[in-house]
């Protein structure tokens, strides 16, 4: 009788509080109707003003009645917990600030105090923002700094400081790292692997070639902060390597051949990919790019392709990880070398320096390696010195990389597709890339966000916040955030 005499009061309560927000709402909507220039933008303000409060009093009593029904036991062990005890905690939301009380109790097997309500609502021990602002100050914080994060939030009425939404997306960066941590432990085991074979999309209709595209660019990190000039002095007097602000961060990305196509402009498109991006090294980039190419269908690919420019480390990264993949040297880095060749010889853009490149060019892409180092050789011959040296260094460049020189059968793909005669085979093959344009734009896009004039970073920071930026690019997002499930997820 008890329990039904006070749902009964709560109801009348409820109703008299949306009669009580109707009012509100119409006295506000008629001020707008009667204002001649105040247009549909108003109307929305208002509604999300008005509406924020009731909305708040109801996300109050919602997780209240989720924390009431949550059993007081052990979230590891699933046994009673002892000394039940009730306590408040203060939650800020997105309609405001929340109060919640929570049971807990003791865990006599694990020696822990614990708040099984807080694991259903998922709260944070130590973090007073809801999963909606969890979510919301990770998503600023990869896009901009936590101080114009500040202004943006307020724009659409969250209040949040510039330490709460910094604090936070670094909560939720080392979040983060360990979910990446665990999907990656996947590939250390058996039953981990076949996990992952088992999750892989049915087989393919067709062959395909998975694209496998690899760089890096560099980050400022102060090391040692305040120390950083009286470290190079000390390297200095011992004769020793000089410390560098300036530190490699990796990234690839992976992708179907036939996902990429073209926009009605006739600029290169990619419908669906895969990313990795690391400040941890080489071997940990890889790791990383293997998982993302698993989940780009890696098992039911017919061959990888792999291009990237010049960089040992690339190549030596691929043949171990990915050692039966085609790989092809980026032709626009390759031009660009010979091009750096020609402005030293002859003056940068001379037509000198361009009647001698053309036809090396022309060798390059004719896919004959060994023309190309003779030319250069053929050059070198009759240069001073200093430019000899320069010179060499191309020859080797090539010299390391002639087994990756592969542009030919594209080139003439593609002309055939422009005169209307590709057959089936040249349909397929002129749609590979010559260059690595899409991680090269890729390393663009990151760096938009670490590389600004005046930062500086910390490993601690960067890597985090890299974290999650590349799960919102994976469309991982939902694994860090369930309530942000896509709708292809939403029924699972």
């Amino acid at each position: 009788m008890a329990a039904a005499a006070l749902a009964v009061t709560r109801a009348h309560l409820m109703h008299a509080e949306v009669q009580a927000w109707q009012q509100d709402m119409e006295r506000r909507l008629d001020k707008i109707q009667q204002h001649p220039e105040q247009n549909l933008g108003f109307i929305e303000e208002e509604l999300a003003r008005a509406s924020k409060e009731p909305l708040r009093l109801l996300a109050e009593r919602a997780a209240q009645a989720k924390a009431n029904a949550t059993a007081c036991r052990c979230p590891d062990c699933k046994i009673q917990l002892e000394r039940e005890r009730v306590l408040g905690r203060s939650i800020n939301s997105r309609f405001g600030r929340l109060k919640i009380y929570r049971r807990y109790g003791w865990c006599q097997s694990c020696a822990v105090w614990h708040f099984p309500a807080d694991l259903v609502l998922g709260l944070n021990k130590h973090s007073p923002a809801s999963p909606y602002l969890q979510e919301v100050t990770a998503l600023l914080n990869t896009k901009m700094p936590s101080e114009q994060a500040v202004e943006v939030a307020d724009r659409f009425g969250l209040k949040l400081s510039r330490c709460f939404i910094h604090r936070e997306a670094h909560r939720q960066g080392l979040k983060a790292q360990e979910v990446r941590e665990a999907r990656l432990a996947q590939l250390d085991t058996w039953e981990g692997q076949q996990e992952l074979a088992a999750n892989q999309d049915d087989p393919a209709t067709a062959p395909f070639t998975l694209v496998i595209e690899i760089d890096a660019w560099n980050i400022r990190e102060r090391d040692d902060w305040g120390q950083t000039q009286e470290a190079r002095q000390e390297a200095l007097r011992q004769n020793k390597e000089v410390p560098s602000k300036w530190h490699w961060v990796y990234v690839g990305t992976v992708f179907r051949l036939d996902h990429r196509g073209q926009t009605s402009a006739g600029r290169a498109i990619i419908s669906q990919r895969g990313y990795a991006c690391t400040r941890l090294g080489v071997e940990a980039l890889m790791r990383q790019l293997y998982r993302q190419a698993i989940d780009c269908g890696l098992g039911q690919a017919r061959e990888v392709l792999v291009i990237a420019d010049g960089a040992t480390w690339i190549w030596n990264a691929v043949k171990d990880r990915f050692p039966k993949a085609r790989c092809r040297l980026d032709l626009y880095h390759g031009e660009e070398h010979l091009w750096t060749v020609a402005n030293e010889l002859f003056g940068k853009a001379t037509p000198e320096a361009r009647h001698w490149v053309e036809p090396v060019l022309r060798q390059l892409r004719r896919d004959d390696p060994a023309a190309v180092i003779h030319s250069l050789k053929e050059v070198q011959a009759k240069v001073s010195d200093a430019l000899h040296k320069k010179v060499q260094a191309q020859v080797t460049y090539f010299e390391n990389n002639q087994n990756r020189i592969n542009y030919r059968e594209i080139l003439h793909a593609r002309k055939a597709v422009e005169k209307g005669t590709a057959t089936k085979k040249q349909l397929a093959k002129a749609g590979e890339p010559l260059g690595s344009g899409a991680i090269e734009s890729t390393c663009r896009q990151y760096q938009c966000r670490f590389k600004r004039t005046g930062q500086f970073w910390s490993i601690q920071g960067d890597e985090a916040l890299m974290c999650l930026e590349t799960f919102w690019r994976n469309n991982a997002w939902h694994l860090l955030f369930p309530h942000a499930k896509p709708p292809a997820f939403a029924n699972n």
